[in-house]
C-alpha cells in the first residue's frame, strides 16, 4: 500500500506518493486550473480544480496498480473558499489570494465594528492584505443574491473532501488564514462573524489536521484506490511546508521560496507575537496544540516574473546570473516599482538583484528577532520552488549572516502532510513520522559575510 500527498497550490497542483516504508516513488504536479480575466481578476471554478486533482490521483494510482493508494492526505493554499448552496453546488467561483479587487474597496474594513488592530491582534493577520474576511465581505457587497443562497463556504481542499469522502471539516491551521479565527480561541470567532455579517452555520466545523475520513466506495473505484482507502484532513500548506522541513520540535527556521517569500518559525502565542510585532509578520495556528506559526509575507515570486517578463532567456537565466555579494541597493516590493525600474532601462538582471536583497532584508529582520527569543537561528531550510539556485541562496546566506540548508526533497509541504498523514494513520508521534518520511540536509550554505538585520 501507497500515501498520496497533495498540495493545492495557488498555480499547480503537486502530488507527492510514497510508500508506507518512507520511499518517494514518484512526484507529480498538474496547473491548477484558474482563470484570469482582466489583471487583478483571478478565480477558481471548484469543479475544473476537482477534475483536476482526480485525473492527477487516477493517472499516479494506475501507474503503480501493484501497490496500490489507500491513503490521501492534503496540503491546501490559504484564502480561496468556494460559495455553496444546500445541494453542495458552487454558487460561485472561490477568489484566489492574487485576486486584489476585495483589497481595493475601501468600504470592506469601514463596515466592520472592530478596528484594524483589534483584527490584527485577535487573527494574527494584516487586515489589508488578502484574505477570506475581505473575500465575504466583497461577495456581500457584490452578489446579495448568492449570499442569500449561501449553505456553506469551502476551501478547495474541503470540496474535494467532501465530494471524496462526504466530510464537512476544515483544519484550524487553514481557518486561522481566513482572518475569521480568533487565535486565543483557536476556534470561529462569533466577534468577527457577526462584525462580517456572516452566519456560524456557513462555515464548517474545525477538526484536527489528522482527522481521517472514509474515502466513498464509488470514489475509489473510479479513482483506482485501494479497498477501504482513507483521506486525511491535512493543513495549510505553509504549516505543512515548515513541518516537512523543520522536523518535529519545530523550532528551526525554514524559508519557504514560492509565490512569496516566507521565513517561518513556530513556538507558543507569546512568542510568535513577540516575533510578529518585531519583524511585521503575520501569526496563524499551526499543527499541534498550543504551537502556532509566525511568518514573513513578501510577494516575491509575482515580482520576479514581472521583472523577467520578455526577457529570452526567462527568469531561471536570470537568477543564475545573480551575484552572491551584496550590492546594498533595494528596490519597493511592489509591482509599480518594478515596472518602472523596467521602463527606465534597469538591466533586468539588476532589478532581480534589488528584489532579492530587498527581501532578504524582511527575512533578517525576522530572523534577529527570533534569535532575541533565545532560539536558534541557523541553520535556515530552504524549502519551495525558489531553493534550486545557487547564486541566489549564497547572496541570502551573506545578507542573513546565517548559514543555510538544502534538503532531500524541497517539496516541504508535500512531506509534512505525508508526516501528518502517518500521525493520522499509523499513530506515529511526530518525531517517528520524521523518521519514517525523511528529509535530510543535502547542502549548506556557509556565509561570508555578516549583513546588518536591517
Amino acid at each position: 500500500m501507497s500515501v498520496l500527498a497533495l498540495d493545492i497550490g495557488s498555480s499547480r497542483i503537486k502530488a507527492l506518493l510514497a510508500a508506507w516504508d518512507g520511499r518517494i516513488v514518484e512526484t507529480s504536479s498538474t496547473a491548477t486550473p484558474r482563470q484570469t480575466i482582466q489583471p487583478g481578476e483571478q478565480s477558481y471554478a471548484a469543479a475544473e480544480v476537482l477534475s483536476a486533482i482526480e485525473d492527477l490521483v487516477t493517472r499516479l494510482a494506475t501507474g503503480h496498480r501493484a501497490d496500490p493508494i489507500d491513503t490521501i492526505v492534503f496540503s491546501c493554499l490559504g484564502t480561496a473558499m468556494i460559495p455553496l448552496d444546500a445541494e453542495g453546488l458552487p454558487l460561485g467561483r472561490a477568489l484566489a489570494p492574487a485576486d486584489t479587487r476585495p483589497q481595493q474597496q475601501p468600504w470592506s474594513l469601514g463596515d466592520l465594528a472592530l478596528d484594524e488592530a483589534e483584527l490584527r491582534w485577535r487573527t494574527g493577520s494584516d487586515p489589508t492584505v488578502a484574505s477570506f474576511l475581505l473575500h465575504a465581505l466583497w461577495w456581500q457587497r457584490e452578489r446579495p443574491d448568492l449570499m442569500d443562497r449561501l449553505d456553506r463556504f469551502r476551501s478547495l481542499r474541503g470540496f474535494a473532501l467532501a465530494q471524496l469522502c462526504g466530510a464537512d471539516a476544515e483544519d484550524r491551521s487553514w481557518a486561522s488564514r481566513t482572518m475569521l479565527v480568533d487565535l486565543e480561541t483557536n476556534d470561529w470567532s462569533p466577534e468577527i462573524l457577526d462584525a462580517a455579517g456572516l452566519r456560524p452555520d456557513v462555515l464548517p466545523p474545525l477538526e484536527a489536521p489528522t482527522a481521517t475520513y472514509p474515502i466513498l466506495e464509488a470514489a475509489a473505484k473510479r479513482l483506482g484506490l485501494a479497498h477501504g482507502a482513507v483521506a486525511v484532513l491535512g493543513a495549510m500548506d505553509n504549516c505543512c511546508s515548515h513541518f516537512g522541513a523543520a522536523g518535529p520540535d519545530r523550532s528551526g527556521l525554514v524559508n519557504i521560496v514560492g509565490t512569496y517569500e516566507h521565513l517561518a518559525a513556530a513556538a507558543d502565542l507569546d512568542e510568535v507575537r513577540t516575533v510578529a510585532s518585531a519583524a511585521d509578520a503575520i501569526v496563524h495556528s499551526y499543527l499541534f496544540p498550543g504551537q502556532y506559526i509566525t511568518m514573513t509575507r513578501v510577494p516575491i515570486g509575482a515580482l520576479l516574473r514581472s521583472a523577467a517578463a520578455g526577457h529570452e532567456g526567462g527568469l531561471d537565466t536570470l537568477l543564475d546570473a545573480v551575484s552572491p555579494e551584496p550590492q546594498g541597493r533595494f528596490i519597493r516590493l511592489d509591482a509599480a516599482a518594478v515596472t518602472a525600474a523596467v521602463r527606465g532601462g534597469t538591466p533586468r538582471p539588476d532589478i532581480l538583484q534589488r528584489l532579492i536583497e530587498s527581501a532578504t532584508s524582511v527575512l533578517a529582520r525576522f530572523a534577529a528577532a527570533w534569535a532575541e527569543l533565545g532560539r536558534p537561528s541557523e541553520p535556515i531550510a530552504i524549502v519551495g520552488g525558489g531553493a534550486g539556485h545557487d547564486a541566489v541562496l549564497r547572496l541570502k546566506a551573506n545578507l542573513l549572516g546565517r548559514r543555510l540548508v538544502t534538503l532531500g526533497s524541497d517539496e516541504g509541504a508535500g512531506l509534512g502532510a505525508l508526516r501528518l498523514a502517518a500521525m493520522a494513520v499509523n499513530g506515529a508521534t511526530p518525531e517517528e513520522a520524521c523518521e519514517l518520511f525523511e528529509n535530510p540536509i543535502t547542502r549548506t550554505i556557509q556565509p561570508h559575510r555578516v549583513a546588518p538585520a536591517t
